[in-house]
């Protein structure tokens, strides 16, 4: 198939119908009417002009070859029209190269341009002569010339609007990756947090259930005290899991993240599941960031959850205050007598996250 039959919609198949259905009516209106610019009214010259307006209905299509039948039945008109009459002819010409600055690239169409108008001079000058025909030599070539340039600036103009519109495509591609790209850092950012917050309360209400489960029927104050911190940490543990997940609610409403100054409220919790906890702060606390002070508080909830499930025994929690940097150290023991770690040592989600949130403040793990 024609790559220009491609680019070619029905409609304008139409258009090009209509415009050559015109220019034949018109020359043939002017013909009865006895215009001589036309030539003799005879078959040949009748069928030289239908030769010059009918392949227009193609122009789209082939846009070459409807170019060389309209000049070259013109060549073959100024071969057969008497010296002394006049050679004008349609508009076919005009549209023929038109279409082809349109239709053809630069490369292509210069060098038919400048055969056409080699080849038509040289005819024209044949057949009138100088100087008498040079006037209308110049004005021919300049028509065609216009008739040319016009469409290529109707093709340069496309392009830039093809252009524009590839632009506008990779833009709108562009937003919807960035926006897709957001949503997955949002939603894997909601699932460290829920990692961080369900994993140490469940560690908790475990270790706590297993306790009171060793003192069933011995020692019930202590049974009790074990139920009271695994209702406290369930309800604790659906509170935070709201939180996180009203993030994606549609009105983006939450309570507020937790930061440093909840970190004794987080250590007396891991006190109460069983695990010894020294906390030390040095350097003066003072207001930071909160998505850094938030990360801080994580960084620490999931080191003494590890803490809980892994060893047991006792944590010691210290956080420096240095001038342009805060320094988070967790360090645990296990203990003699301390019970089976609740999960086997892994590298899970849990490390992961934090090395992300320290990157993420181009910080060192």
């Amino acid at each position: 198939m024609s790559p220009w039959l491609q680019r070619v919609t029905s409609r304008e198949l139409l258009v090009d119908v209509a415009i050559a259905a015109g220019l034949t009516a018109l020359s043939f209106l002017a013909l009865a009417a006895g215009a001589r610019d036309l030539g003799p009214s005879g078959p040949l010259n009748v069928g030289l002009l239908l030769l010059q307006t009918v392949p227009l209905a193609l122009r789209r299509v082939a846009p070459i070859p409807v170019l060389l039948i309209v000049f070259g039945s013109i060549a073959f008109q100024i071969a057969t029209v008497p010296v002394g009459e006049d050679l004008r002819s349609s508009g076919g010409p005009l549209v023929a190269l038109y279409t082809i600055g349109e239709r053809v690239e630069r490369r292509w169409g210069i060098p038919l341009l400048i055969g056409v108008l080699l080849v038509m001079g040289a005819m024209m000058m044949q057949h009138i002569g100088v100087p008498d025909g040079l006037q209308s030599l110049i004005q021919t070539e300049l028509f065609l010339v216009a008739g040319w340039y016009m469409g290529d600036l109707v093709r340069i103009r496309g392009l830039y609007t093809q252009a524009l519109e590839e632009k506008a495509r990779l833009l709108e591609r562009e937003r919807e990756e960035r926006a897709r790209t957001a949503i997955m850092e949002e939603r894997e950012r909601i699932a460290r947090e829920l990692h961080d917050a369900v994993s140490h309360h469940v560690s908790v209400i475990v270790i706590q259930a297993g306790a009171a489960l060793r003192w069933v029927g011995r020692r019930p104050d202590d049974v009790r005290s074990a139920l009271e911190a695994i209702d406290a940490t369930g309800r604790q543990a659906l509170t935070d899991m709201r939180r996180m997940l009203g993030i994606l609610g549609s009105d983006g409403a939450s309570a507020p993240q937790p930061g440093l100054d909840r970190l004794g409220d987080l250590v007396e919790q891991v006190r109460a599941a069983g695990l010894v906890v020294e906390l030390s702060v040095r350097g003066t606390p003072r207001p930071l960031d909160p998505g850094l002070e938030m990360s801080a508080y994580r960084i620490i909830q999931e080191g003494l959850t590890n803490s809980l499930k892994h060893a047991g025994g006792r944590a010691r929690v210290t956080v420096e205050y240095g001038p342009t940097a805060l320094e988070i150290s967790i360090d645990d023991e296990r203990g003699d007598d301390t019970p089976e770690p609740v999960e086997p040592a892994h590298e899970g989600r849990g490390l992961l996250g934090m090395r992300e949130r320290v990157a993420l403040f181009r910080g060192h793990f």
